[in-house]
């Protein structure tokens, strides 16, 4: 908030704030025997959802405790290390850029040391997380393919979840990635599409074509299909037309997903799709909504049951 809508928070308070990249400064306030910079937390806290009312607030209640049950960052069984933060994107919906600012990655060496030290207190299952994973390296001259490369070369029975891949990287790294995914030890790629039509991407400003996309996802579902696969969507962004909305629909027919979250575009203050001629009616985005949710979730219900059941026995060891 200090650095996405600072104005709107000096409202509400008006103590010491700090951005992501001025943490250090809790190392004065709290007199801190480990500065922040060396803190390093691979269990994530589980936060609790909304209900909506009505037959879909029910279906997103059992979504939620089925992504409790799978999820690749609540599992008390999953060994998080977060890679980087910020990206070296500049989407005219996002405020995150504002507040992360650019990529700034973890050495390949304190990623490894991180990954052996879960490795050498029994986990199995691991999360790579950050901002934008596919850009990770890119201030430091290496790449995901580089840390995934030295991470699969680890001996052991385990599997690698990797979170937030930009369809842009994922293009742009999918075949030196092959002979990873051919290893047997990735086991969840979240990848978010946003739109299927390329006049909206190009208005959000994501740098791939649809196409590119559909590629990578099918060679994915057909070469490698115990991956699990997670994306999503945005409905009403700014001009969007029937017609938009329709590509983004029958993406859900041409490929496969597990998961897939549904979002309805809202404004950020200070970006450019804020201000965008050609607001979508919020009745119009309602619709579409509720009608994108619901195709969404009855892709894959079988392998959705599956995982729930496998993350519940992984929950009990």
């Amino acid at each position: 908030m200090p650095k996405i809508d600072p104005e709107a928070l000096r409202k509400e308070y008006d103590g010491v704030t700090f951005g992501e990249k001025e943490a250090a400064i809790l190392n004065k306030i709290l007199e801190a025997k480990m500065p922040i910079e060396e803190v390093v937390a691979n269990h994530l806290m589980p936060k609790e959802k909304l209900f909506r009312p009505g037959l879909l607030g029910y279906l997103w209640k059992f979504m939620a405790f089925a992504g409790k049950r799978h999820s690749v960052a609540h599992s008390k069984s999953i060994f998080h290390i977060k890679a980087s933060t910020g990206c070296l994107g500049n989407c005219s919906f996002c405020a995150v850029r504002k507040s992360r600012g650019v990529v700034r990655s973890k050495s390949l060496d304190d990623l490894l040391s991180e990954f052996r030290h879960g490795l050498d207190n029994g986990f199995r299952y691991f999360s790579l997380l950050a901002t934008d994973l596919g850009a990770y390296g890119r201030d430091r001259g290496c790449s995901l393919v580089d840390l995934l490369v030295e991470m699969t070369q680890e001996k052991g029975d385990y599997k690698i979840a990797l979170r937030n891949v930009n369809p842009y990287y994922l293009n742009e790294m999918f075949e030196e990635l092959r002979p990873i995914f051919s290893s047997g030890k990735i086991w969840f790629l979240s990848s978010a599409v946003e739109s299927a039509s390329d006049r909206i991407l190009k208005l959000m400003r994501r740098r791939y074509k649809i196409q590119d996309f559909k590629k990578s996802i099918r060679i994915l579902n057909k070469e490698y299909p115990n991956i699990l696969l997670r994306t999503q969507l945005i409905v009403g962004f700014p001009t969007e037309t029937e017609e938009d909305f329709q590509m983004s629909l029958l993406l859900l027919d041409e490929l496969k997903f597990d998961w897939v979250e549904v979002y309805k575009f809202s404004t950020r203050r200070g970006t450019s799709a804020a201000t965008m001629t050609g607001q979508v009616p919020e009745k119009t985005k309602a619709a579409r909504f509720r009608q994108l949710s619901l195709k969404a979730i009855t892709q894959r219900p079988h392998r959705k049951v599956r995982q729930i059941l496998h993350s519940y026995m992984l929950n009990l060891i």
